[in-house]
């Protein structure tokens, strides 16, 4: 492409010189005219051949699958950021990772192929004609690099079924892919119904994380691509745990990202004659329940709900435990001298309850004021 550039540079810059000289030459203003005219013209579809050839340079075109041996994905792996993606989809990260301590190295061009189910074939796909002529070198210090790759549905539109994304390395000896599905409306759907049935055969095994952090899925308007999953605990590490253990599907919507929310509030275990305290002071990690207890030995009528929240000690700031946002809306009066007892849940599957300190808070209050304030309970979690 570049010696087609400069060519074509070359028969512009003779073109001017022609003219140049025939003026010098002292023609006659017709023959002057003519000769501008004539010149023009040829300049003109000059530079319409050189935008044609340059459209035709720049169109995209297929490449031929690489032949060299396949690099074992131990080795080297090549994924895309997510498994399935909507038909509608015109753009596919690849993340191309060493895991071993030999170096691998390529260029940016690839190639991209479908899968003829009806042919049982693999066939080509165009591929962006402009590359770079960049080496990337992927030693076992600095692994990992990232490339987007377009689809150009204007020139073969998208299919519903399984793509490969390909490229050569160490001089074209060796290759590897990145493979990945487009699916339609059906497979969404198919897709929804592989969540559902995930949750339904693991909610109720006790290690399974992440079937037990799901509470709802569904399509809106049952035909769109976006498949929404409420998670109970929304955080990143969550929603990376339901990608690689569920479905890793680019229209999944978890919803707003819960980050860690502060409890700001001070909270005591003791003030008023008003006491609150877990049942031991250290627990084990994975514990289910703490058992706490609520004494009031102040003359008013110590009055609270039934909400309670578990927080935990991150740094200098304790930050909220998912805590399942459904209380039972009853109250409950505790007249002097008397101890209610109540269990606090701490959701360790999806909390992820690591060694910490950890507080049971409740905001109480006596009855006939408005006054308010939280009660704390601490414990260690070892």
């Amino acid at each position: 492409m570049k010696t087609m550039i400069v060519f074509l540079t070359c028969i512009f810059i003779v073109g001017c010189a022609s003219k140049s000289k025939q003026k010098e030459e002292g023609a006659s203003d017709a023959s002057i005219i003519n000769t501008v005219e004539r010149n023009d013209s040829l300049e003109l579809l000059s530079n319409n051949q050189q935008e044609e050839q340059e459209d035709k340079i720049n169109k995209p075109i297929p490449c031929d699958i690489p032949t060299g041996k396949a690099i074992n994905p131990d080795s080297l792996s090549m994924r895309t950021e997510y498994d399935y993606y909507p038909l509608s989809t015109t753009k596919i990260k690849v993340i191309i990772t060493n895991l071993s301590h030999h170096e691998y190295e390529c260029g940016e061009n690839y190639s991209l192929a479908y899968f003829d189910e009806q042919r049982n074939t693999w066939e080509t796909l165009p591929t962006n004609p402009i590359i770079n002529s960049v080496l990337w070198i992927f030693v076992p210090e600095n692994p990992t690099h990232e490339q987007t790759i377009e689809l150009y549905t204007s020139e073969v539109p998208n299919r519903p079924g399984k793509y490969r994304i390909y490229k050569a390395f160490n001089r074209e000896t060796k290759v590897a892919y990145a493979e990945f599905e487009l699916v339609d409306k059906k497979g969404v759907k198919r897709l929804r119904e592989r969540i559902d049935n995930y949750w339904r055969k693991n909610r109720m095994v006790s290690n399974d994380t992440t079937a037990q952090n799901i509470h709802s899925t569904w399509i809106q308007n049952d035909d769109g691509d976006t498949i929404y999953v409420g998670l109970m605990n929304n955080t990143p590490h969550f929603q990376e745990m339901f990608r690689r253990k569920v479905v890793s599907y680019s229209a999944v919507s978890h919803g707003e990202i819960q980050y860690n929310v502060p409890f700001t509030q001070s909270a005591s275990s003791d003030t008023l004659h008003v006491t609150m305290r877990t049942e031991l002071p250290v627990y084990p990690v994975g514990t289910e329940v703490v058992s706490v207890e609520l004494t009031n030995n102040n003359p008013g009528i110590l009055f609270f709900g039934e909400q309670y929240h578990v927080v935990r000690k991150e740094g200098n700031r304790w930050v909220f435990l998912y805590d399942g946002g459904v209380w039972n809306d009853l109250g409950h009066g505790l007249k002097q001298g008397g101890t209610s007892h109540f269990k606090a849940r701490l959701r360790p599957v999806v909390n992820d309850n690591k060694p910490g300190v950890y507080k049971v808070i409740k905001e109480v209050g006596f009855s006939g004021s408005s006054q308010k304030w939280f009660m704390g309970a601490e414990f260690r979690i070892k």
